[in-house]
């Protein structure tokens, strides 16, 4: 009998390496696919109509968003390695795939076990961008987004039947009834490890009062061609690839960054250099072994002073900074490929 609907207990998302080998995601709140067809139109003189409408090469994408919770973190799956995670190059060059099963949505047990009922498999996929939320509201998350032109439902795409119609069995990376590795479960306000982090020393309340934390990196892919092929031959990052972090602070005192056309400080002479701002460290810690870090070379980009109005709430600082080809991440989940 077929499904009804597909809810979130009948799917299990999981990345692969090229070779077929599997490490499913835990903790996982949503999927998210589109799947572009590239059309490209020819016209002609004397005909109104058009002349043909040329099929290009398609353009998958797919979100995954899920919690910090100790479990295998998506960026290092789709990096390969804890190895490549710590280098934003060799994340970016890593291909792997990507299966999404369905399975009956009367479960029995109350998981999914066995095969799908049906699946779809992305192949020669990238990492496209991610995102990483830390908020004194609600569960921190990590979204990552991948981008690839080969997608195939088992058994609907001859040309793919190789990558395609393998099935990965349900829970084959989990102990049922499953939970969060960390013993104290998924990571919220109370588990960043202040101590151990690095904040910009320009924010003036340092590592206290800060509300939000939203780190993001877009790889910004390009399709390389040649002759007698229609697929790219690569889907390379456009360096530089821009790290932003944005930083929210329930403000004590404003946000105290003074800003001068020629510098803030008195030189001698006009060959001395007088910046505003100096590179700072960026390094978020969480108790649960993950470690996101941009490195030394953070400058502000911005700064945002607002709220506190008549309605009665209160002024938020928010100081938004940038870096670039700087992003390691690290954590302790297993990403045994199996």
């Amino acid at each position: 009998m077929p499904n009804n609907r597909i809810f979130y207990a009948s799917q299990q998302v999981a990345i692969g390496t090229t070779a077929g080998a599997y490490r499913v995601l835990k903790g996982v709140q949503s999927v998210s696919m589109t799947t572009t067809f590239n059309l490209e139109q020819a016209f002609q003189l004397g005909q109104l109509e058009i002349y043909e409408n040329i099929e290009g090469v398609p353009s998958i994408e797919m979100t995954i968003n899920r919690l910090l919770d100790g479990t295998a973190l998506a960026y290092v799956l789709c990096a390969g390695s804890y190895t490549n995670a710590d280098s934003i190059n060799l994340a970016s060059t890593n291909e792997f795939l990507v299966k999404l099963g369905i399975w009956d949505e009367q479960l029995d047990p109350d998981y999914v076990d066995g095969n799908p009922v049906t699946q779809v498999a992305i192949s020669g996929a990238f990492l496209s961008s991610v995102n990483y939320t830390f908020g004194v509201d609600g569960n921190f998350t990590e979204e990552v987004s991948i981008t690839a032109t080969d997608k195939a439902w088992n058994g609907d795409c001859a040309i793919a039947a190789g990558w395609s119609d393998d099935f990965v069995a349900g829970s084959t990376d989990f102990a049922i009834p499953d939970s969060p590795d960390f013993a104290g479960g998924v990571q919220r306000r109370e588990y960043v490890d202040t101590t151990g982090s690095l904040w910009p020393s320009i924010i003036p309340e340092g590592s206290g009062r800060i509300q939000n934390v939203t780190i993001s990196a877009d790889f910004g892919r390009e399709d390389l061609f040649e002759l007698g092929q229609k697929g790219p031959f690569a889907k390379v990052a456009t360096f530089p690839l821009e790290v932003t972090c944005s930083i929210e602070v329930l403000s004590q005192s404003g946000d105290l960054v003074s800003a001068a056309a020629e510098g803030c400080a008195v030189v001698a002479d006009s060959c001395t250099a007088n910046p505003n701002l100096t590179d700072e460290n960026i390094r978020i810690n969480l108790c649960d072994g993950t470690v996101v870090d941009l490195g030394t070379k953070n400058k502000l980009s911005s700064v945002s002073y607002g709220g506190g109005d008549a309605g009665g709430g209160n002024v938020t600082t928010t100081f938004d900074f940038v870096t670039y080809n700087k992003l390691s991440v690290s954590g302790t989940g297993d990403i045994t490929f199996s």
